[in-house]
This record gives structure tokens, C-alpha cells and sequence, in this order.
């Protein structure tokens, strides 16, 4: 059973949630506390998996609370449920909130959106790296890009197009960007999985509030990525993989969520990287040394795989549940029972193909049994392994000489 910790400075607010939320007790142990020094009170006798807090309180406001909460208990899922959606507020959110709903919300939509987070959080199987992913509220951007965009936004008379082309290169970019317009600030009718249109909804005010005013990246600041791990090659995966992936699928959401997904896919390798360089370091090493896929041998050595915890921090950020299962499975997308060739599919063979262009026969293939269960044969895989050198050769890729030489 989940703990749920509720925060409301407003005794009839936490009368009314208790009440409106009365059927889960069977799934939830809910606890309702009054204002912030209440809620660490009670987070100090025993820690809660989810803790939903009000924004404006006297005293501590629910801002300054979740930012205790990230410090003393970074495994648990944060996330802010107020009335003021103003920009200001949802700007300070930001750095401390996995997700922001609005009042009034019903009680379905918070339901689903606990009980996913949770669902979520339940891929990680080591407790320490549930911990590691909470201390994370954004990822580190390629600095390259991350200048292009800062002098970007400086001029006011900047086209969304021209925004939105620097952002598609840099996935942690794109990360938070999706989880601002994914939360319920925006009450949105629909989630919303691609760059362009995100920005769209943001607009270029706020995405200068976003990028230059809030501190998205300071997690990380005084760190840097360990000297055998290079962010330019993974930038360079990411965007031949999200390139081929788009080119998969027909119609143009299952080709905007398969771009977006390719674009995050190994999030976590950055979190690995990141947070436990040597660890990973010996992982990386071990599974090229034993050619073994690095999902397994990440279970193995740290409890999880990079595409789990990726899809854990996505999860809890509020992106597309498409996008979602397609980083959570992109290595193995068999596990996901479907009989159909999808966005999960796409990710996978584009992954596999991108590194066999960098790396040639040393990456490990597309899943040939999970190619025949969707109807995808040796046909259709040639055709595709030809699309990714010709993308290779248009993003200016280097190919490996195996590559080069046909293959496998």
C-alpha cells in the first residue's frame, strides 16, 4: 500500500480531498496535515511515497516545502495541487514539483495520476536508485546547445521555428519542456508529445522565464560528465536515432512520439553517468567485454537498467505515456506484449541500426524474434538499415568501417 502524504494550510480543502478520495483507502494510506512544518513533522516519523501539496501557505509555502522534501526525501514523487496558476507560481515550481495539478481536480484524474507515478516508481527495484532518480529535477544540456539557445531567446523578434530547431537537438531541453506543458497549468485537452507544438503552447515569453530566469540546469552545476563518457556522441545517437524513428511509422503523432521518445531514450544513461561514473563505467566495460545487451548487465551490477530509470524521471515529469513505454522498453520491446509494429518498435530497431552505424557488427542487432512477431521480416529490416546510412550520411554521422562494409 502507497503512503500518500496531503498538504493544505485550509482545513475544508483536506476535509474535501479526504472525502472525494474516500474509495482509495483500500489502495492508499492517506495522511492530511496542515501547512508545511506539519507535513515535515510527519515526514520525519515516516517516509511517504507521494507527497501533494498546496502552493500558497503562510509560513513555509508549498514551494519551499517540496524543496525540503527533494533534500530529505529525494525518493518520493512531488507534486504541487493548488488553485493559482499564475506565471510566476508555476516558474517556481519549476525546480521542486515532478508535476503540477490544478484545483479543482477530480478525484480520477489525481488517482491516475498518483497511481502512475507509483506504477512507475516500481520499475526501480533498488531502493537507492529510486533515491538517486528524485535528487534529479533536469538533466545536463550539451553546452553547445544550450548557448544557442540562451542567445536565441535574447532577441524578441525570434520565429518559434527557429526556437524550436535548437531545442530538438538537445534532449534534456526537450524533457523539460514537455513536462512544463504536460502539467495541468496549462489544462490542456490532450498531452502533448511534440517540440514544435509544445512551444507553441508555451510561447517564447515563457520559455525565456523557463530557460534563462529559472535555474533549469543547476542541478548539475560544479559536476561534469566523467572524461570517458562524451555527451557529443550521445547527442549525436540521439539525433540520427530520432531521425530514423520518425521515418518508421506512418501518420504524424506515431512519428512525433516515436522523434520525441528516440530523442529521450537513454536518459538514464545520463543519470548513470552522471551520478555513478565509476559504477557505470565497470557496467559499459563489462557488457562490451561480454556482448551482452546493457540492460541486463545493468540489472546485474545496479539494480536497474538506464532505460527504467529513464522512463521512471519521464514518468513522474508527466510525458506521454506513448513516450514513456517506448524508453522503458526500447532494448526489450518484447516485453511489452503488442503484436503491432508502434512507437516502441520504431525506438528500438532506430536505436540498434544508429549504433551499428557508429559501432558496426560490435552493436548488438534489432530483436529478430520480436521483428517476426510484428510482421517485420529481413525485407523490411535491409530497407531500414539502408534509411539509417543515408540519414547517417545527411546528419554527417561517421559511419564505422564494419558499417560500411555491410553489416551483419
Amino acid at each position: 500500500m502507497k503512503n500518500i502524504l496531503f498538504v493544505d494550510d485550509e482545513p475544508r480543502i483536506l476535509s474535501g480531498l479526504k472525502r472525494m478520495l474516500h474509495a482509495q483507502r483500500g489502495e492508499w494510506n492517506m495522511t492530511f496535515v496542515e501547512g508545511g512544518a506539519a507535513a515535515l513533522e510527519e515526514l520525519a516519523k515516516a517516509p511517504c511515497d507521494v507527497v501533494i501539496s498546496d502552493m500558497r501557505m503562510p509560513g513555509m509555502d508549498g514551494a519551499a516545502l517540496l524543496a525540503e522534501v527533494r533534500r530529505r526525501h529525494p525518493s518520493a514523487v512531488r507534486i504541487v495541487l493548488s488553485g493559482y496558476t499564475d506565471l510566476a507560481t508555476a516558474m517556481r515550481t519549476v525546480h521542486v514539483a515532478h508535476q503540477f495539478l490544478t484545483k479543482p481536480c477530480e478525484s480520477e484524474t489525481l488517482r491516475e495520476v498518483v497511481t502512475r507515478a507509483c506504477n512507475l516508481r516500481d520499475l526501480l527495484a533498488a531502493p537507492g536508485l529510486a533515491a538517486l532518480v528524485g535528487q534529479i529535477d533536469s538533466l545536463p544540456p550539451a553546452p553547445r546547445v544550450y548557448h544557442e539557445l540562451t542567445t536565441a531567446l535574447l532577441d524578441p523578434d525570434v520565429p518559434i521555428e527557429r526556437i524550436a530547431t535548437v531545442v530538438e537537438q538537445d534532449y534534456a531541453i526537450c524533457a523539460k519542456i514537455l513536462q512544463v506543458v504536460n502539467s495541468s497549468f496549462f489544462a490542456l485537452p490532450r498531452s502533448v508529445s511534440s517540440i514544435r507544438q509544445a512551444i507553441s503552447y508555451l510561447g517564447v515569453s515563457m520559455l525565456k522565464s523557463l530557460v534563462l530566469t529559472v535555474e533549469v540546469f543547476r542541478q548539475f552545476e560544479g559536476s561534469s560528465m566523467p572524461s570517458w563518457f562524451s555527451f557529443e556522441e550521445e547527442i549525436e545517437h540521439a539525433t540520427l536515432t530520432a531521425a530514423l524513428a520518425r521515418r518508421l511509422l506512418p501518420g504524424k503523432e506515431a512519428a512525433e512520439n516515436a522523434h520525441t521518445a528516440a530523442m529521450l531514450h537513454d536518459t538514464g544513461r545520463l543519470i548513470f553517468a552522471v551520478k555513478a561514473p565509476d559504477a557505470y563505467r565497470a557496467v559499459v566495460e563489462a557488457a562490451g567485454e561480454r556482448d551482452r545487451p546493457h540492460c541486463a548487465a545493468e540489472r546485474t551490477a545496479l539494480g536497474a537498467s538506464h532505460a527504467e530509470v529513464g522512463a521512471y524521471l519521464l514518468g513522474i515529469w508527466g510525458i506521454p505515456y506513448p513516450i514513456i513505454e517506448a524508453v522503458a522498453f526500447h532494448e526489450e520491446p518484447a516485453r511489452t506484449g503488442s503484436r503491432a509494429f508502434d512507437v516502441v518498435g520504431a525506438v528500438h530497431v532506430a536505436d540498434a541500426l544508429a549504433r551499428e552505424v557508429a559501432h558496426g557488427t560490435r552493436a548488438p542487432p534489432p530483436d529478430a524474434a520480436y521483428l517476426g512477431s510484428v510482421g517485420r521480416g529481413e525485407e523490411s529490416l535491409a530497407e531500414w538499415r539502408a534509411l539509417a546510412r543515408r540519414l547517417a550520411a545527411e546528419l554527417g554521422v561517421q559511419e564505422s568501417s564494419c558499417a560500411q562494409g555491410g553489416g551483419r
